[in-house]
């Protein structure tokens, strides 16, 4: 075999080779890496089809293009089916949200209005002013001293005056308490009662009036004395009743805040774990769309790209032929030969390798 028939022998398929490194020298191979192996993979059977020329052309780029195309089918109905429940998942998981804060602020506000209402009945409670000087005032300005009607019977009536008085005003602050105690259902352990507390003797004598300045004044003054005593016993009956409830709602107050600080605490939890699932559904779904639109953009640029081969194959394959047609025309009459022979060949590779691809699936 001579130089001629060897070297055209040797570059047969050179054209095909030139073509398959201008189409790679277009690849990233880090840009699109199921692209690349795909394209890889349709290399390959070129490959095959450029050692064995000789053989009988097979299916395989045809059989290629329609597995890859079932592949992305398939992909993007799986992709497609798994994010169908996404969209209910979602919108139950706000709904649910939705309904976890609704509660909590009711809770909220049921606990707050509770809290409000054991504050305000705080404010109602007042306790009486026990200082000596102002009870000595109280009795000394309800039990007169009266020179000129110097009479048991006086003495006697501005005593029931001051009792009545001082039992009316304590009984009203009560009986306002106990209002208030049910209007904002205030249950209270112990009843909002005074302790009984015996009223004060009157002066017995069979003659009304006091001969004697003296023994007016001391009785007057006795009078006072048993009076005092006992309005200072009602009023700290009435501030240890008093102070007794006051204690007893701050248990309660304080109680029913720390119930809300916790109940505050416990949907504050329960709200960041849903939003946190709430999150992770978010995040799943859009990274299965983020695949699922890759695979739309694969199919699409695999198809694009892989098209281009036939480019590539085509403009070198033209190449060569102009190569050989110059051979026909211009070198001897064997090379001529040769060259015409090979020319034949070419159509035919041509028609194999480039002519596959359009039956393949690429155009």
């Amino acid at each position: 075999m001579n130089s001629t028939l060897l070297n055209l022998h040797r570059k047969r398929f050179e054209w095909a080779f030139k073509a398959k490194e201008d189409f790679l020298n277009q690849f990233d191979p880090y840009k699109n890496e199921e692209l690349t192996n795909s394209i890889d993979d349709l290399l390959r059977i070129l490959q095959t089809e450029l050692e064995q020329p000789n053989e009988p052309y097979s299916d395989r780029l045809k059989d290629f293009f329609q597995e890859a195309e079932e592949e992305i089918r398939e992909k993007r109905k799986s992709y497609a089916k798994q994010l169908e429940p996404y969209k209910l998942l979602i919108t139950k998981q706000k709904a649910i949200i939705e309904r976890q804060l609704e509660q909590a602020q009711l809770e909220a506000e049921e606990f707050t209005n509770e809290i409000d209402d054991y504050h305000r009945f705080l404010k109602q409670i007042e306790l009486k002013n026990t200082e000596s000087e102002d009870i000595k005032l109280l009795v000394d300005d309800t039990i007169e001293y009266t020179p000129n009607e110097r009479k048991a019977s006086i003495i006697n009536d501005d005593v029931s005056r001051l009792q009545i008085a001082v039992e009316r005003d304590l009984g009203t602050s009560i009986l306002i308490l106990k209002q208030e105690a049910s209007f904002f259902k205030i249950e209270l352990a112990n009843p909002i009662e005074l302790p009984y507390v015996p009223p004060i003797p009157p002066i017995e004598q069979k003659i009304d009036s006091f001969w004697f300045k003296g023994t007016y004044e001391k009785a007057l003054s006795n009078m006072r004395t048993q009076a005092y005593n006992w309005v200072m016993v009602m009023y700290q009956n009435y501030n240890d009743l008093l102070t007794a409830i006051l204690n007893e709602v701050s248990v309660y107050k304080e109680r029913t805040e720390k119930e809300a600080e916790a109940s505050k605490l416990e949907h504050r939890q329960k709200i960041n774990t849903l939003e946190n699932q709430l999150a992770t559904f978010q995040q799943e779904e859009a990274q299965l769309k983020a695949r699922y639109l890759r695979t739309c953009q694969w199919q699409k640029q695999f198809h694009e790209q892989a098209s281009q081969l036939q480019g590539f194959l085509i403009k070198q394959w033209l190449a060569f032929k102009e190569n050989l047609q110059q051979q026909v025309l211009y070198a001897d009459a064997e090379s001529r030969y040769l060259a015409a022979q090979y020319l034949q060949l070419l159509r035919r590779d041509g028609e194999k390798i480039i002519e596959s691809l359009n039956r393949g699936g690429v155009e």
